[in-house]
């Protein structure tokens, strides 16, 4: 048997030409006829995250792992290689990158805005869906790209190119120095995608539920056209397209998609979407997971996590006061996001996405140190992603048949450890010379031409040689420090002479063995011992770590620690504002239980369980209603692309982190309609929230509100004042957009009817056509027509008011409410006759052409009429101060204070077709109200208390105690962060403030979300 103990440094020529090798390139020269049979001995082997073997031994031939084993046999003619000492861990896996992969999309040249794209090849219809993608096919080694994966253990990748929203399907691939053919673990991985429409010049979709709204009818055309693929034709007689990007994505639920999300929020909704389909879903994480962890353990799939952490906040010149509390608290808890995940028993994955090559392995071991369990983070390194990228059969573990992607490592790689060497296909990429690791350390010896001891400091490890000598506390000059294959020596002055030192490993390998040589060349033997380290605790090193911030829902300031519980309360001795025929009653109680409102009368006994109030002085009303408010919408209030976009919806984008929904209950709103923008004739879908701050989105929309949606008249809808670009899009006049409103109808008609038709075949008839395309625009348009979707209009015109009343009753639906509607005293009449109620502002007028009629008597007279009449903020600083905009009508046109207030309460609340829930206080209603300090139509009035449910989402007294706590916790952070001596990071993580921030949406509001991030060098 031939046993050739080998320092791997001189392996090199053993295996640069390992046993891969494609079949079909011709031989040229002579044939490689290398041995591959490699056995490692002595080794501390992690076979898999939970089984390690002491002193075993890996055996790999032709690029496999042949056998691991405790103390197995060295077969005959192997090559040994004794790594007593040293560890072995499987080859770390990175499921999302761009590896190998450069390709970009062609673009469309045009002047103004691109609505539709040139269809090639049988594209989609939409520039940023390219799930026909297979990136195999654009797979070329990149080996300076491999290189820097390896110096982090990567041993495999699972890549694509990182654009668009739908961005095709993936290849997992080893990131070994071979022909892309040799390479291929997986040509078809998971389809990556994301919310993000990359650089697709095409204008739809600009807004992030206009992406939610394009994945939602392209993953449901990929079922039609699945199922349509047999069938000569639709059920209107037209030959079935061929679609390439459909056609890739029928059977998408299985092969499983990898959604990049840029925070906690973006994963829930891309969740949530995915579900809907069934599919296989793994999300890229953001690092904001922990702020919203309850409602991400309840997700189905895995979560790949970036350890990109957040970047440490610079003091500046305010030294932190301008900082804010959310990144104070995001600073010092990123690290632990991980380990709060492992807590959850989330799936987890690591990935190097987003993080300097340099700083990965610091990172991660930063996460180890915050909680992460070794153990933990080497499964979501090598056994999780081979799951995810579907070569849990051939990658991930130390297992034999199994690839021979491994790395070596001198120590603990979580901890300190050194990566040695890292081996792809058996193919060994060196990153520390094995001899030089050997040599590297801290050594004390005797010089035999002085009694003084000697003491040095070792490093082999970098480019250059580094050592530092010292003679007790003296620290002498060592200069021509050098270091060869297995040695390395140095000079020192000794009396005034220079003397050199050259060491080499003793023969017993427990310390140095070397010579002195002075300047006459006199050499004298000498040796050198080791000096032991002292161990480190083995103490969980995450009890090191103390938090002094909170974590809150929302996680920044003024979020809920604690969120509030149905109370039993009585109310004693109020001013009851009933917003019902009782109007207001004085020196009154009120019993409020299980969420509802038992009970209102004088002198009530409080019953057993019941906490009882005095609330003399006080004045208690409904909650406020607000019809028209664009707060809490993440990215883009307007899908602004098209002129009709029925199909997005504002539920899918509502943002429970939003500061304003606290500062409206501070205001007493509780109820508001969040409503897409006035950009097209025919927007979005509405979303009828509570702002129960510190809920979920979902926890937030009233489940049982009925639909609505937002149409637009005027200005905006045509673009007027949008630029010279946009004069291209259809309608640009008041006629067409009446025009383009009737066409939808027409057609939403003909697509109910076609639908009956279809239900109507026989089952003989069904099987020869093509199942009917489900269309969410059209579907929307059809809940209008059948009076299950409500339409509130942006008007502000006469003549357009007039012209949408006349339209809606030709295809016989109800408008439910005009918006804005500052010329409604003109048509009161008509509008009353319709069954439409209006929603106005107070007093804004003359901003803009369209309402140099408006007056402030207009609520007045709207509803003299007989008209539904509300106010409306449309504004986030107006919610907050409803009640003054309500009591304005007393001032202008002499309103009772009754009928002023029921314009902010019960009026909204009926023309929300919620009035049956909220909107006034009645025995059996949900117990939403406010307690106020004065009349609440009085300047001076301030909400003392704002309950939703029965539960108390604000107070006065507790906002007061938090202000001061938030105080004391953000200078116990700024003193943490003061003493923080670490280096800042080249972090790219998105901040707190980042993903807090949103613009102070307006009606108008017309950018594309999307094209701010491809400007600014953003993208997931």
């Amino acid at each position: 048997m031939i046993k050739r103990a080998l320092s791997i440094t001189l392996l090199s020529s053993v295996v640069c030409h390992s046993a891969v090798a494609d079949q079909t390139s011709p031989t040229l020269g002579m044939h490689h006829k290398t041995p591959s049979l490699i056995a490692f001995t002595n080794a501390t082997i992690y076979q898999t995250p939970t089984k390690v073997l002491q002193g075993a031994t890996l055996i790999i031939e032709n690029g496999h792992i042949k056998s691991v084993s405790q103390r197995g046999k060295t077969p005959t003619g192997a090559t040994v290689i004794d790594l007593n000492g040293y560890s072995i861990y499987p080859g770390f896996i990175d499921t999302y990158s761009q590896y190998g992969i450069e390709h970009k999309y062609p673009k469309q040249e045009s002047k103004g805005p691109v609505y539709r794209i040139d269809r090639v090849g049988g594209n989609a219809a939409n520039a940023a869906i390219h799930s026909q993608m297979n990136w195999i096919e654009h797979f070329a080694p990149d080996q300076k790209a491999a290189k820097s994966y390896r110096s982090n253990g990567f041993t495999s990748v699972q890549t694509a190119n990182l654009d668009g929203i739908l961005r095709g399907r993936a290849v997992t691939v080893s990131l070994a120095d071979f022909i892309a053919n040799d390479l291929v673990y997986n040509s078809h991985s998971q389809h990556f995608a994301s919310f993000n429409k990359g650089t697709s010049a095409q204008s739809y979709p600009t807004s992030l539920m206009g992406s939610l709204a394009l994945l939602r009818q392209t993953f449901s055309d990929a079922n039609w056209y699945e199922k349509a693929q047999d069938k000569a034709v639709t059920p209107a007689g037209e030959k079935v397209e061929f679609n390439a990007a459909l056609g890739a994505i029928g059977d998408i639920e299985k092969q499983g998609v990898l959604f990049a999300t840029q925070n906690e929020q973006s994963l829930l909704r891309a969740a949530r979407l995915l579900n809907d389909f069934d599919i296989k879903s793994t999300f890229l994480g953001s690092g904001f997971e922990y702020a919203r962890l309850d409602e991400i353990n309840q997700l189905k799939g895995n979560i790949v996590m970036p350890l990109s952490f957040a970047k440490k906040p610079n003091l500046g010149e305010s030294q932190g006061r301008d900082i804010s509390l959310a990144d104070l608290r995001h600073w010092e808890r990123s690290p632990a996001n991980l380990a709060t995940l492992e807590d959850a028993n989330l799936n987890l994955a690591i990935t190097s996405h987003g993080v300097k090559g340099s700083e990965f392995l610091t990172n991660l071991r930063q996460a180890v140190k915050y909680g992460l369990s070794q153990q933990a983070a080497l499964a979501a390194l090598t056994t999780t992603p081979a799951k995810i990228a579907g070569i849990s059969d051939k990658a991930g573990q130390l297992k034999s048949g199994y690839m021979a992607d491994f790395i070596v490592t001198k120590g603990n790689i979580f901890e300190q450890g050194q990566i040695v060497s890292v081996w792809t296909q058996g193919q060994r990429h060196q990153l520390i010379n094995k001899a030089h690791l050997d040599l590297s350390g801290n050594y004390q010896l005797t010089s035999t031409t002085s009694n003084e001891n000697l003491t040095l400091n070792v490093d082999l490890t970098g480019k250059s040689a580094k050592v530092v000598v010292k003679q007790g506390d003296k620290k002498l000059k060592a200069s021509q420090v050098t270091k060869q294959t297995d040695s390395f020596s140095f000079v020192i002055t000794e009396k005034g002479q220079p003397v050199r030192y050259q060491f080499w490993k003793s023969a017993d390998e427990s310390g140095l063995s070397g010579r002195q040589i002075d300047v006459q060349q006199q050499q004298q033997l000498i040796s050198a011992s080791a000096i032991k380290t002292a161990e480190k605790s083995k103490k969980n090193p995450a009890n090191d770590i103390e938090f002094v911030s909170t974590l809150s829902w929302p996680n920044r300031a003024f979020g809920q620690t604690t969120l509030p519980k149905t109370q039993k309360i009585h109310f004693k001795n109020a001013t009851v504002w009933t917003s019902e025929a009782r109007g207001t009653l004085e020196e009154t109680d009120l019993l409020i239980a299980n969420g509802k409102f038992v009970k209102i009368g004088k002198n009530l006994n409080t019953p057993s369980g019941y906490q009882a109030v005095d609330a003399t002085g006080k004045h208690i009303t409904a909650g406020i209603v607000d019809e028209h408010s664009h707060i809490a919408i993440s990215r883009g209030v307007n899908e602004s692309s098209e002129a009709i976009t029925a199909e997005v919806r504002i539920g899918d984008v509502v943002n429970p982190d939003d500061i304003h929904i606290y500062r409206s209950l501070a205001g007493g709103t509780t109820t508001a309609q969040l409503l897409h923008g006035s950009a097209n004739p025919i927007g979005g879908q509405g979303e009828t929230i509570q702002l129960k701050w510190g809920e979920s989105a979902q926890g937030m929309k009233l489940q049982r509100a009925p639909g609505t949606i937002k149409f637009a008249l005027g200005e905006n809808v045509k673009q007027s004042n949008w630029g010279a670009r946009f004069t291209t899009r259809y309608p640009q006049t008041r006629m067409g957009v009446e025009a383009v409103m009737k066409d939808a109808f027409q057609h939403a008609r003909e697509y109910a009817q076609a639908k009956r038709d279809y239900e109507n075949l026989s089952r003989s008839e069904k099987r020869k056509a093509a199942p009917l395309r489900r269309d969410y625009r059209l579907e929307t348009l059809v809940e209008i027509l059948n009076s299950e979707r409500h339409v509130h209009i942006h008007s502000y015109v006469q003549s357009e008011i007039l012209m949408f009343l006349r339209l809606a009753e030709s295809f016989d639906f109800k408008v439910t409410t005009f918006t804005h509607i500052l010329e409604g005293y003109k048509l009161a009449d008509e509008m009353a006759k319709h069954g439409a109620g209006g929603s106005t502002f107070a007093d804004w007028w003359g901003y803009k052409f369209e309402v140099y009629d408006a007056i402030p008597q207009n609520a007045c007279l709207m509803a003299q009429r007989g008209v539904l009449t509300s106010i409306n903020s449309d504004s986030n600083d107006l919610q907050r101060r409803l009640n003054q905009e309500a009591a304005k009508s007393i001032t202008y046109c002499g309103m009772s204070p009754e009928e002023a207030w029921k314009m902010v309460t019960l009026n909204p609340a009926k023309q929300l077709k919620v009035d049956h829930l909220i909107g006034s206080i009645k025995k059996g209603k949900q117990a939403d109200f406010v307690v106020w300090d004065h009349n609440p139509l009085s300047v001076y009035a301030r909400a003392e208390q704002t309950w939703i449910s029965g539960k108390k989402y604000f107070d006065l007294a507790i906002d007061k105690e938090r202000r001061e706590s938030q105080r004391i916790e953000k200078a116990a952070l700024l003193n943490k962060l003061m003493a923080d001596k670490s280096a800042p990071s080249s972090s790219t993580a998105l901040s707190a403030s980042d993903k807090m921030i949103q613009p102070a949406w307006h009606c108008d509001d017309n950018h594309d979300t999307w094209q701010q991030h491809i400007d600014h060098g953003v993208h997931f």
